[in-house]
């Protein structure tokens, strides 16, 4: 009972406002594969090469490419997380953002950096709710059904990271 009055003294303009957020960065997210095939493409023709035999012979446009293609992943999770807050389980939605802004720590994308830490702190904000209590109470019940899909995620960004570091990007 006490949630509902929680959830009853959330501003509504604020919570559209955050929707509005999860949106913005959901089609960034969405869009940003088709950015970077454009990037690459451009890139290749100017080494005199096609996409194809350049992501297949430079390593650094294979792990744009693979890094660029990781973001639809992303915005599917964020679609889960966003209908968890919809469905009063900001809990889930905080510990799945903390998880995906740790692989977007480990890809080095300054962007999506940015945009996780904003989206999280929001988040934080309108719900009134810390990142401990939120990884407290996830840890009681179904810790590894909330945090599977950001590990995943994970592990592909760690993959791509170590790939990174191999080839000095």
């Amino acid at each position: 009972m006490s949630k509902v009055k929680t959830m009853q003294k959330i501003n509504k303009k604020e919570i559209e406002t955050l929707n509005k957020y999860f949106d913005i960065l959901k089609l960034i997210l969405l869009v940003s594969p088709f950015i970077s095939i454009m990037y690459l493409s451009l890139k290749a023709t100017t080494i005199g090469l096609t996409i194809s035999e350049a992501i297949t012979n430079n390593p650094e446009f294979s792990i744009v490419f693979l890094v660029s293609m990781i973001n639809p992943f992303i915005a599917y999770l964020l679609k889960v997380m966003h209908n968890k807050i919809n469905n009063n389980d900001v809990e889930y939605a905080v510990v799945n953002l903390v998880l995906i802004l740790l692989a977007e720590l480990l890809l080095q994308n300054i962007l999506f950096i940015a945009l996780f830490v904003f989206i999280l702190y929001k988040t934080l904000k309108i719900y009134k709710i810390n990142i401990i209590n939120s990884f407290k109470k996830k840890l009681t019940k179904g810790f590894l059904i909330t945090i599977s899909g950001s590990v995943f995620i994970i592990v592909l960004a760690s993959i791509c990271s170590f790939a990174m570091m191999r080839i000095n990007i």
